[in-house]
């Protein structure tokens, strides 16, 4: 009983991305476990592949190094220095239409007249800084972070794997030709997948420029996130030698997703972090938008019929089917006359994330005031809008009338 509580006392103490990290040990070992030896046909370049001999001995080796700690302080000690690495590098990135730009170019050697096309789509041309791993002359295709655990960066050379961007700026890059670089593609997946925040990483390219007649070394760069990882992570035997798929995005996104990941070291293991809504859904979704719209009758309508119910006290919690649509309504989690006072909130007073759905008597009785604690707690419980499309937006759109 004694060493029980011990257990719960500690496990209350520990901060919210140690218990997270606890968790994707446990869940992430049980899945490498699937993996059986056996060679493992992997693409290079063109139409060539090489075969790399996957043992469970390797594999455990591999995932020694990937995830073992003295710790699990450690382990999130070290989660944390990776990304805060990576953070001073967002600035110099370019915009994904900027580094679009520099991959259609199908060449190693910058014109003026290349170098001003990237610039003018909002690219940022780095020279040469062999103080940083990403902007020195090598040839090395994927950087690790600190402590060899995770991906860093990844570089982009014309000619190599697979050369296609598409529109949307998502690739696939190359997979490795070693079992701990396709075991640590998969971590980092598994990671993205059940932190439920997007892994940053950041996509280089470097050029040749004759400046002064002498050729110098630039550098393009664009964060980057892991996506569509479902497939890979629902059977690690075969997929540990795929490769990653990636898509370009905006610094502010990585930026944002830097923020929610420090955000996870809390010492508050109750709060749970949400990834940021895309800014068109968050547009599209906003209290503007949905408060006497069709919209909002769609989202009304779908807690109807999903047996969702107000978070307010005042009604005893009354299922919204109860209820005629007009006597549902969009409450604030912060007031709009609060944010009218304190004004750098006016951006996000109508944000998804700060409205909830809840029945007229409650939203009227609630009046400028903040939620209280037990407000608060069933709020959560229920899901904010935001929540709600990040979780069932199709079957939001698709409701019947």
């Amino acid at each position: 009983m004694e060493i029980g509580w011990v257990i719960r006392h500690l496990e209350d103490s520990m901060k919210h991305l140690d218990k997270e990290l606890t968790s994707c040990l446990f869940e992430f070992r049980g899945k490498v476990n699937e993996i059986q030896n056996g060679n493992r046909l992997v693409p290079t370049s063109g139409s060539e592949s090489e075969v790399v001999d996957v043992t469970k001995s390797k594999v455990t080796t591999a995932l020694n190094l990937l995830t073992k700690h003295k710790s699990i302080k450690d382990l999130s000690d070290s989660f944390q220095l990776h990304f805060n690495e990576l953070a001073p590098s967002l600035v110099l990135c370019s915009s994904p239409r900027g580094f679009r730009t520099a991959w259609g170019l199908r060449s190693k050697t910058l014109s003026v007249q290349d170098a001003e096309a990237i610039t003018n789509d909002g690219g940022q041309l780095i020279p040469v800084n062999d103080n940083s791993r990403l902007l020195s002359c090598e040839q090395q295709g994927v950087v690790l972070g600190p402590h060899k655990k995770l991906v860093l960066a990844v570089r982009h050379s014309e000619g190599n794997y697979d050369d296609s961007l598409d529109e949307l700026g998502r690739f696939t890059y190359q997979p490795p030709r070693d079992v701990s670089g396709m075991l640590r593609y998969r971590w980092c997946q598994f990671l993205s997948k059940k932190l439920k925040i997007p892994f940053i990483l950041i996509v280089v390219m470097w050029f040749e420029y004759r400046l002064n007649d002498k050729m110098n070394q630039l550098f393009v760069m664009s964060p980057a996130k892991i996506i569509d990882f479902d497939d890979d992570l629902s059977n690690l035997n075969d997929s540990i030698h795929k490769p990653l798929k990636l898509q370009l995005i905006p610094r502010h996104e990585a930026i944002s997703t830097i923020n929610l990941i420090r955000s996870l070291n809390s010492e508050n293991i109750d709060i749970d972090v949400r990834a940021e809504l895309p800014d068109e859904l968050s547009r599209e979704w906003a209290y503007d938008k949905i408060n006497t719209s069709e919209k909002g009758k769609q989202l009304k309508r779908w807690a109807q019929k999903n047996s969702k119910n107000c978070p307010g006290a005042r009604c005893n919690h009354i299922l919204f089917r109860e209820l005629k649509l007009s006597d549902i309504a969009f409450g604030h989690i912060v007031s709009q006359n609060w944010t009218s006072a304190f004004t750098f909130m006016l951006d996000k007073v109508h944000h998804p994330d700060n409205l909830y759905l809840t029945c007229k008597t409650c939203n009227s009785s609630l009046s400028n005031n903040f939620p209280d604690p037990e407000l608060r707690k069933e709020i959560v419980k229920e899901g904010t809008i935001g929540d709600w499309l990040r979780l069932y937006e199709n079957s939001i759109r698709n409701i019947e009338k």
